[in-house]
C-alpha cells in the first residue's frame, strides 16, 4: 500500500514538474530567462528530474531529515558542477546547478507540505468525538 502511494506521488509530481518546467520559461522576467534558460537543453531537464528523484530516494530510503537532505544534496550539486568545470570533456553550467537546486527544493517543499497536511488531518480526526453505537 505504501509503495502504491509512493508511485502515485512520484507520477503526479513528475507530470506537474515537467509542465511547470516547460511553462515557467514564459512566466519568468526577461533577465532571469536569459540567465537560466539560455537554451533549455535536455541535459538541464535531466538535472532537474534526476535531482528530484535523488532527493526522493535519499528522503525515503536513507530516512534523512528534509533539512539535512536539502543541504547535503545542494552541496553535492555544487561539487558536481565544480568537478565538471575541471574536466576537459565536460563543462559546468549555472543553469544545470540551478535545475539541481530547483529539483531538490521542489521535492522538499512538496514533502513538507504533505507532512503538514497529514498531521493536520490526523489532529482533526483525534479531536472529533467517536460515536459508539450501543445495542439496546
Amino acid at each position: 500500500m505504501k509503495a502504491q502511494h509512493h508511485l502515485s506521488f512520484f507520477i503526479l509530481i513528475f507530470c506537474g514538474a515537467i509542465l511547470l518546467f516547460f511553462s515557467s520559461e514564459l512566466l519568468l522576467p526577461e533577465t532571469l530567462k536569459r540567465l537560466v534558460f539560455r537554451s533549455p537543453q535536455i541535459d538541464t531537464i535531466g538535472h532537474f528530474i534526476g535531482f528530484f528523484v535523488l532527493t526522493w530516494l535519499v528522503s525515503s530510503v536513507l530516512k534523512f531529515s528534509l533539512l539535512s537532505t536539502l543541504f547535503t544534496l545542494s552541496f553535492y550539486a555544487a561539487l558536481s558542477e565544480l568537478g565538471q568545470y575541471y574536466l576537459g570533456f565536460r563543462n559546468a553550467e549555472f543553469s544545470d546547478f540551478f535545475a539541481d537546486i530547483i529539483g531538490i527544493s521542489l521535492f522538499v517543499f512538496l514533502k513538507y507540505t504533505y507532512l503538514k497536511y497529514k498531521s493536520l488531518i490526523l489532529s482533526r480526526m483525534e479531536k472529533q468525538p467517536t460515536k459508539v453505537k450501543l445495542n439496546q
